[in-house]
């Protein structure tokens, strides 16, 4: 990530890639200052964050075999 400038793009690699980063690492301030100052990315985070915490609270649906394996192709997490 770039020292210099800080871009929205520069936040949703780093969020979506590195969320176990040390909180007071020097791109994880970079990160907060641009967070601070981008109504979007602020927005982003917040909708990450409502997603992971959806996630935990609620169990997972059960779908059978043949739906699961087409929704990872979809997913492309097979």
């Amino acid at each position: 990530m770039n020292a210099a400038r800080t871009t929205c793009r520069d936040v949703t690699r780093h969020l979506c890639g590195n969320l176990d980063e040390r909180i007071n690492s020097p791109a994880c301030r970079r990160l907060k200052k641009h967070l601070e100052q981008c109504p979007n990315c602020a927005a982003f985070l917040d909708s990450l964050k409502k997603t992971v915490r959806l996630y935990r609270e609620y169990p997972s649906p059960r779908l059978p075999a043949g739906r699961r394996k087409m929704l990872m192709a979809v997913l492309r997490l097979h």
